[in-house]
């Protein structure tokens, strides 16, 4: 049984083109990453640079998994969160980055620094979004990421992973939210429908103030079962014909929206 497995996985890669191997190994992006910085700095020794390219690239991507783990370890809501994060960032400050710095003359010296870099802070956001639909994660990208070199300090990468972890579990839960809707589990939903409760998902998020007791009873209730039966019975009347309808990624994609106009970047409490 095992021999046929092998068989089988060896005529995958036979069939395999030469540019399905590259696309799905992401040669093709390494290298034309490579080549562009290799042309963008003009380096005096162009096959030493390459191999620091590989070398740090290696270390970065085996920081990051290690940083991922660890911020992981507990919910972001726990006060242990924070201690994770500190040690994930220790960890993503031994990163090596290699810059070349022109002195005066004309002489180029090739610096070996260490820290947190915008290029493996971004890449860790990424990690951390996996799940995000790729629409959503674009525009928060916008808003958090950093410039490639550009030293992160630790609030910003505090403040940047935190963001991208309440995020992620509103997304987890507008998931839910359609699922609830999609009764008959046809994975898609009346827009009509989806639009009496994104607008009441809107009006939660705008009523919300994580200062004000009064705000947060206020949007409870806008989300809870009584206000979205009174929304639903207001606004929503089933169509016979053939309705209009969303999937769960544009659902979740539209939930988004208020969620990312709203709260730019978060900035986490440490409730020890």
């Amino acid at each position: 049984m095992a021999d046929k497995r092998k068989a089988n996985a060896a005529d995958d890669r036979t069939q395999e083109t030469d540019r399905q191997f590259l696309d799905n190994n992401n040669v093709k992006h390494l290298m034309k990453d490579v080549l562009g910085k290799l042309l963008a700095n003009r380096p005096a020794d162009p096959l030493a640079f390459i191999a620091n390219y590989f070398e740090s690239l290696e270390d970065q991507t085996n920081l990051v998994v290690k940083a991922h783990q660890q911020i992981c370890l507990t919910h972001h809501s726990r006060p242990a969160f924070l201690r994770n994060l500190k040690a994930a960032y220790s960890l993503l400050s031994q990163h090596k980055v290699f810059r070349d710095f022109e002195l005066f003359g004309g002489i180029i010296v090739k610096k070996n620094l260490r820290g947190v870099s915008g290029s493996i802070y971004t890449d860790l956001l990424v990690m951390l979004t996996k799940d995000i639909p790729p629409v959503v994660m674009n525009r928060l990208m916008k808003k958090i990421e950093c410039s490639e070199f550009e030293a992160v300090t630790f609030e910003t990468f505090k403040s940047g992973v935190f963001t991208c972890c309440v995020l992620l579990d509103y997304v987890k839960l507008t998931d839910k939210l359609f699922h609830a809707l999609d009764i008959q589990k046809m994975g898609r939903v009346e827009k009509a429908l989806s639009k009496v409760v994104l607008d009441q998902l809107d009006l939660a998020l705008n009523q919300s103030n994580p200062g004000d007791p009064v705000s947060i009873l206020q949007s409870g209730y806008s989300l809870g079962p009584v206000g979205l039966a009174e929304a639903l019975e207001k606004a929503y009347k089933p169509n016979p014909r053939s309705p209009t309808c969303v999937t769960c990624e544009e659902f979740v994609c539209q939930a988004c929206e208020p969620f990312l106009e709203r709260f730019a970047i978060l900035d986490f409490v440490d409730f020890t």
